[in-house]
């Protein structure tokens, strides 16, 4: 419907604008620079675990003089020199078990004596001493937590970067961090530092921590009502499509060798040229333009670009709305946004939703599922393609999300995607315990086929539900003033719980083996039962819709009274047709 002197409408008759090139330009380029590269870091520090494992105790022991040589043969460190200081070659035997007795005697065979591992001359460390010293588990899970906590940090100043250089310029800015990233973690081995690549994750949490929050706020604010859902779901499908793709790269045929593994962190760095390159010719948030900005022309030609109409007089109406009850309240800090009562409930959800996401365990599930298959017996040349398999599989379950984001909305895709994560965990405990027990040992190849199969029925339920769409209801369930804050705050607690499981998630399963996945199942089932009483459903609503549906006091039963004033009349203030 277009609008003249004597016609009227309301949100419901607002044009149903759909994908268009410049839209679609602009969302490929913001997930492409940002998304993506939140999930290849996720799963990129995952295939060469035990190679950059290996190079850490390589440069401690030779910090402490001990200069070794790595043997790809058995994934063995080797003194440089033998006791006679002959270069040790990388052709020598593995690792030799023997049964000794009392000062080497044979022992009768029908003892049953200690074994005792006799090890070739100028072996330094086997991966199985390498796999328990606890200095070296230290520094890795160290490496792979600073990641996550320094998204934390970048996480709590998105709300003002987002605010002061706008959703996409910020996301620009924060590329510069990329390139020093892909820059230290590209030299670690050169310079035998492992504190490059620790360097490296700081500056690629810096990014991720700020750019997740402005591209979820930069896409929930350029798309018509009716595909919001469905591109918001794009962000987690490029995170996807980044965790796959860091797990193909990351295959031992390909980088994941003791000469080319820093080549995946330094391709941090591809994906941030495209974003520099490419992200200025995309226009700005509109409604940042026109409520933060006050540039109405700015956002009118922004939408132009975006809609590829001219008409765009409905979403410019709402915007104003929005933008003269926005002017109306002061600037939104924590503090303001803490103690506002109306906003408590929101609050409450934005952040159980990403507490859920994170303790769900789906990152463990990435960065250390290499070490989850082995726990389930699976043979180690296999592990790196189970591993890509998972991504591919995770990249499927979420393209088929995005179609149903509108179709059954976010409620029912999250609430039965996490029942069969539950169950997936019920069986992987079980199986893992059997396993574990030692007394299934002629059922061990069924049973690790098993535990494959669960995990990726793990992975299907939370790529359809917990993974997209928190990050979707977080954009939805908050009016334009507090947005910003509230996300910023949503994603710093998203952050924080994902620093304290990849810090301490390798303790807990070595502590309580096949048992730590009691704790996940616990979480989801909590989280089922708050999203079921609390969460409402925000498909196919507007913004002031779904805030006025969940605040508390006054504003709650205003909106359910029809008295909360100008944002429950029809946009452009007529009657309804």
């Amino acid at each position: 419907m277009t609008r003249n002197g004597n016609s009227h409408y309301t949100p419901e008759t607002e044009q149903e604008a759909g994908m268009t090139k410049w839209l679609f330009f602009s969302v490929t380029i913001c997930v492409l620079g940002n998304s993506f590269l939140y999930g290849y870091n996720i799963g990129v520090i995952n295939s060469p675990a035990s190679l950059i494992k290996t190079f850490y105790s390589q440069v401690y022991l030779a910090r402490t003089g001990n200069e070794t040589v790595y043997n790809p043969s058995d994934k063995s460190l080797y003194y440089a020199k033998d006791d006679n200081s002959s270069t040790v070659t990388t052709t020598l035997a593995p690792v030799v078990v023997v049964t000794l007795g009392p000062k080497g005697t044979t022992i009768p065979s029908n003892d049953t004596p200690p074994v005792v591992v006799v090890r070739p001359q100028g072996l330094a460390r086997s991966p199985d001493d390498i796999d328990k010293d606890n200095y070296i588990e230290i520094m890795w899970s160290l490496t792979v937590a600073l990641f996550v906590f320094f998204g934390m940090v970048g996480a709590f100043t998105s709300g003002r970067v987002a605010d002061h250089f706008g959703r996409k310029k910020g996301m620009i800015i924060m590329t510069i961090f990329m390139f020093i990233a892909a820059i230290f973690g590209g030299i670690t081995t050169m310079v035998k530092s492992p504190e490059c690549l620790m360097v490296s994750r700081v500056f690629v949490g810096l990014h991720n921590g700020v750019t997740v929050s402005l591209a979820s706020l930069y896409l929930a604010e350029i798309s018509p009502k009716k595909i919001r859902g469905a591109i918001g779901t794009c962000h987690q499908l490029f995170i996807t499509i980044g965790i796959l793709w860091s797990q193909i790269i990351g295959l031992p045929d390909l980088l994941a060798k003791w000469e080319s593994w820093p080549w995946l962190f330094a391709f941090n760095a591809v994906p941030a040229l495209v974003c520099l390159v490419a992200f200025p010719l995309c226009p700005e948030s509109p409604r940042f333009l026109l409520i933060k900005k006050a540039d109405e022309d700015g956002a009118k030609k922004a939408l132009v670009k975006l809609r590829g109409t001219f008409n765009v007089e409905n979403e410019m109406e709402e915007m104003r709305i929005e933008a003269r009850k926005a002017n109306t309240l002061e600037q939104f800090t924590l503090k303001k946004l803490l103690t506002t009562p109306d906003l408590k409930m929101p609050i409450i959800i934005a952040c159980t939703l990403q507490v859920a996401q994170q303790w769900s365990g789906i990152n463990a599930a990435m960065s250390y599922s290499t070490f989850i298959f082995k726990q389930a017996t699976i043979a180690e040349n296999i592990i790196p393609y189970v591993i890509v398999g998972q991504g591919a599989i995770n990249v499927i379950a979420t393209i088929i999300c995005v179609p149903l984001m509108e179709k059954l909305g976010r409620r029912p895709l999250l609430i039965w995607p996490m029942c069969g994560m539950v169950v997936s965990f019920i069986v992987l405990t079980v199986c893992l315990s059997l396993l574990q027990s030692g007394n299934y040992q002629s059922s061990q190849t069924t049973l690790g086929i098993v535990c494959i199969f669960v995990m990726m029925s793990y992975i299907i339920g939370f790529a359809v539900g917990l993974g997209p769409i928190p990050f979707i209801v977080c954009g939805e369930i908050f009016r334009q003033e507090p947005r910003a804050a509230a996300m910023s705050l949503a994603l710093a607690f998203n952050w924080i719980c994902n620093f304290i499981l990849m810090l301490t998630f390798r303790f807990i399963q070595k502590a309580i083996e096949s048992y730590t996945y009691l704790i996940f199942i616990v979480i989801l089932v909590a989280a089922i039962i708050f999203i079921v009483i609390f969460v409402p459903e925000t498909k196919n609503r507007t913004f002031d819709e779904i805030a006025a549906s969940i605040a508390f006091g006054r504003a709650r039963r205003g909106a359910r009274h029809g008295q909360d004033g100008e944002e429950l009349q029809p946009m452009g203030g007529g009657q309804r047709v």
